[in-house]
């Protein structure tokens, strides 16, 4: 574990030479609060990852990799700059030996699988030093542009197209070659093992003639190495509409930061965090762009780090039937803001009887009103009997209606307009879309430096432990540990 040696000094040899690294780091400097919060944390997992002797204690190498990441070093060059050059660095090192940046990458490498647990583990001792609730979360998403070249895509839709094509093209040469050699085969395998067994002399070059043979074996080779390829691409899409042919793990989404403002699509991974007293509560990358397929897996691993939630505040991009009856069945409040909210205000929504957010649904005898009291012609139930299509005798356009989303929509819409509710509204403008700035602007996570789902979890979980440890500095500073929400009169 990190502890201070010799109140506040520690020599050590090396090559027979006696060396004084501190001098006197004071006993409310970052390092020192660092420290002795890893020191309350249970590294088990780390160690069994490292379970021979290392130069640098991997809880040591741990404590220096956040210190970095604190302080704006994300590079393994620069960290190692850093252990060479701070005697912050070297008092966490409580070593000799500097790691180089070989060593720092490994380390990263090996140590993947448990950071998430650390970053829990770190998570609950903040809020246990500072005393904090986890009544409230304020969740939100955005796009983290993977380390991926973007024109290297793979389109679901086109692999499909071009598969089918290929299979055509198959059944024509199994057709051809059966009528040339007076056979019965059904599959291109069997025929390219019946082509490879013939010894084919081939040629090549101008001027040179290419057997029938040879003509059958090269488009069988050809079209079984381009059936390989796509049935691997499928394997790989899975749900997906898309990859990238350079980090098969991310997926094409548009971008906010699109400096050609014509709406390309980047390789990329979709980020949520759950934001509790300023503090990144939990992170995950998901593959869809869209935030509203995310909140329910998003939750349920809340759930399994045993943060106890009442209050789940969101923007409307995670308003769906499923998440509202997912949060109504586990008990959350629910503080997500409609998608017509904003449109609600104005006197042109209000006055617009046909929206079907203003119409009356009367569910003891299943009949639907306008304001006015023009009642809605029945048509029928949906295939999943919540959606009911009525048909306006005014206009005669047929209108979807479900009406437990519109009850839970307005369940929701009447928490948010509550005086809890505006100031939770205004809370998570400052809190999440604040710990996104903080990330993307000041920590410089606009795009990956790593490959692969895994590794971009690691990353990012180092970045929010960092962010966490900022916020812990800075609530000490101001003196707020105890500050769960910012009063509405400063809005």
């Amino acid at each position: 574990m990190i502890k201070p040696i010799n109140n506040n000094k520690f020599f050590y040899f090396f090559q027979d030479k006696l060396f004084y690294i501190n001098k006197d780091i004071d006993k409310d400097d970052p390092v020192r609060l660092l420290s002795a919060i890893l020191e309350e944390m249970d590294f088990s997992n780390l160690m069994q990852v490292f379970p021979n002797k290392t130069k640098v204690h991997p809880v040591n190498m741990f404590a220096v990799i956040i210190y970095a990441y604190s302080r704006g070093i994300y590079s393994t060059r620069g960290i190692e700059y850093l252990c060479k050059d701070s005697q912050r660095a070297q008092y966490l090192l409580n070593s000799p030996n500097i790691p180089d940046y070989s060593t720092i990458a490994r380390f990263l490498s090996k140590a993947t699988d448990v950071i998430h647990e650390l970053f829990t583990q770190f998570v609950d001792k903040l809020f246990k030093l500072n005393e904090i609730s986890t009544e409230t979360i304020y969740i939100d998403g955005t796009k983290i542009e993977a380390y991926a070249n973007k024109y290297s895509f793979v389109w679901k839709k086109s692999t499909l197209k071009y598969k089918e094509r290929l299979e055509e093209n198959i059944l024509e040469l199994i057709d051809e070659f059966n009528r040339y050699f007076n056979k019965d085969l059904d599959n291109i395998f069997d025929i390219f093992s019946y082509l490879e067994n013939l010894n084919i002399q081939k040629v090549h070059g101008k001027g040179k003639r290419k057997s029938k043979e040879q003509i059958l074996l090269e488009k069988t080779e050809s079209y079984i190495e381009r059936f390989e390829k796509y049935t691997n691409y499928l394997e790989i899409l899975g749900e997906r509409n898309s990859f990238s042919k350079t980090d098969n793990d991310a997926t094409f989404m548009r971008m906010k930061e699109d400096h050609m403002r014509n709406g390309q699509l980047k390789p990329g991974y979709n980020l949520q965090i759950g934001v509790i007293s300023e503090y990144i509560a939990s992170y995950e990358i998901f593959h869809n762009p869209s935030d509203s397929k995310t909140l329910v897996p998003f939750l349920e691993k809340i759930k399994s780090q045993n943060i106890e939630i009442i209050n789940v505040v969101a923007d409307a991009g995670y308003e769906s039937l499923p998440n509202y009856e997912y949060l109504e069945n586990n008990n959350y409040v629910s503080y997500i803001k409609p998608i017509y909210y904003e449109k609600s205000k104005t006197r042109k929504y209000k006055k617009d009887l046909n929206r079907v957010e203003n119409l009356e649904y009367n569910e003891e005898e299943n009949r639907l009103f306008r304001k006015d009291g023009l009642e809605l012609e029945f048509l029928y139930y949906g295939k999943d009997k919540k959606t009911i299509y009525f048909r306006n005798p005014e206009t005669e356009k047929k209108v979807r209606y479900n009406y437990e989303f519109r009850k839970l929509s307005k369940e929701s819409k009447d928490n948010i307009e509550s005086e809890f509710g505006k100031q939770l509204r205004m809370n998570r403008s400052i809190q999440v879309e604040g710990a996104f700035a903080v990330l993307k602007e000041d920590m410089k996570l606009r795009k990956l430096k790593v490959k692969g789902k895994e590794s971009a979890k690691r990353e990012i979980g180092l970045f929010c432990i960092a962010y966490n440890f900022n916020r812990y500095l800075a609530k000490l500073v101001r003196k707020k540990q105890g500050v769960i929400l910012h009063p509405l009169k400063i809005a």
